[in-house]
């Protein structure tokens, strides 16, 4: 299982278990967030520069966010 089957299964999990913990929680891609979230790239950026994204995170040149993060964002935007 990969990519947004993967995330999804693991956020229907976070609904009926206790949150990821950070030695298990994972870091995300600009592809799969937007993939999880439903938000273009465009879209995001701009909720990011008005600062309603959950942070992001430069691992060198590469954005990324973390997964439990980006859930929680989408179950209080929802």
């Amino acid at each position: 299982m990969h990519g947004f089957k993967k995330a999804m299964s693991q956020q229907s999990k976070k609904r009926t278990q206790a949150p990821l913990s950070a030695p298990f929680d994972q870091y995300i891609d600009e592809k799969l967030r937007a993939e999880i979230t439903g938000i273009s790239r465009t879209t995001w950026w701009r909720l990011e520069r008005q600062g309603k994204t959950p942070p992001v995170y430069r691992i060198g040149q590469m954005k990324r966010w973390l997964l439990s993060e980006v859930f929680e964002w989408q179950s209080k935007k929802l």
